[in-house]
C-alpha cells in the first residue's frame, strides 16, 4: 500500500512540474515560492497591516513569530531529519524539471507550505473576511514547490496540515482567537 502512495505522488508531482514551463509561468511560481521563503509574505502583510492598524495587531505578529519558531524546530530541524525523504530533484533528477539551485535540506513535509498554512490561519483569525485571499497565498505557495521540482505533493499536503496546527497553537497561545481589534469593528 505504501508503495501504491508513493508511486501516485511520483505520478501527481510529474504531471504538475511537467506543465507547460515557459516566461510567463516560471516566473508566476518563481515568485509564490520565493516570497514564501521564511514566512517572508506574511511578515510583509503584517508590516502593512501594522502601518494601517498601529499596535492593534501585536497579538498577530507575536503569533505569526511563534509559528515561525516552532516551524523551524519541528520541520525543519526534527520532521525533515527524522523522515530524511529525498527530495524530487534528488530522487530521479532525470525526469525533473529543475529551475532554480538542488536543495540541500530534505523534502518531507514542506517548510514552504506548513508556514505559508500557519500565516494564513494566523491571519484569518482575526480577519475572517480576508481569509479566502489568506488561504489562496498559501495555496500558490505550496503548489509552486511541486512545479519548480522541489516537493512531492504528498510533502505540501503534510505541511499544509503541520502549518495548520502550528498556526491553531499560536493562536491559542497568545490568545488571539477572538480578537477583533477596535478599528476593525468599526
Amino acid at each position: 500500500m505504501w508503495q501504491s502512495f508513493e508511486d501516485l505522488d511520483k505520478a501527481v508531482f510529474l504531471a504538475v512540474n511537467h506543465l507547460p514551463h515557459n516566461f510567463l509561468t516560471d516566473s508566476f511560481f518563481l515568485f509564490f515560492s520565493l516570497i514564501g521563503f521564511y514566512g517572508f509574505v506574511w511578515f510583509a502583510i503584517l508590516i502593512i497591516l501594522f502601518l494601517i492598524d498601529g499596535l492593534d495587531n501585536r497579538k498577530e505578529i507575536l503569533a505569526l513569530l511563534l509559528a515561525l519558531v516552532v516551524e523551524v524546530i519541528l520541520v525543519e530541524l526534527a520532521m525533515k531529519n527524522i523522515f530524511i525523504r529525498a527530495r524530487p530533484e534528488t530522487a530521479f533528477p532525470e525526469e525533473v524539471l529543475i529551475l532554480i539551485p538542488k536543495s540541500t535540506t530534505f523534502s518531507f513535509p514542506s517548510g514552504h507550505a506548513s508556514l505559508s498554512f500557519a500565516g494564513a490561519y494566523i491571519l484569518s483569525v482575526a480577519r475572517r473576511k480576508k481569509s479566502k485571499f489568506f488561504f489562496l497565498l498559501a495555496f500558490l505557495v505550496a503548489v509552486s514547490r511541486v512545479y519548480l521540482g522541489k516537493h512531492y505533493p504528498g510533502d505540501i499536503i503534510a505541511g499544509s496540515l503541520v502549518g495548520l496546527l502550528i498556526g491553531f497553537l499560536a493562536v491559542k497561545i497568545v490568545g488571539l482567537s477572538g480578537y477583533v481589534s477596535k478599528k476593525r469593528k468599526k
